[in-house]
């Protein structure tokens, strides 16, 4: 578990400071996130934040 909540930290700083997703749009997702359950990526693309090619990308990356 604790691996898992530091894989998205990580993916968290990337998002922003990549500035793939505003703070805002990042914790809409992480609110949902919680009561649902799911993947943030799945989350930010079913919410619009990011496009199919991102969220392509992101399902790839990992933390370095």
């Amino acid at each position: 578990m604790a691996a898992e909540f530091s894989a998205q930290r990580s993916l968290e700083h990337y998002l922003l400071a990549r500035g793939i997703v505003s703070r805002r749009q990042l914790e809409v997702a992480k609110k949902i996130q919680r009561s649902n359950h799911g993947p943030l990526p799945i989350l930010l693309w079913q919410m619009s934040f990011i496009s199919i090619n991102q969220l392509g990308t992101l399902l790839d990356w990992s933390p370095s």
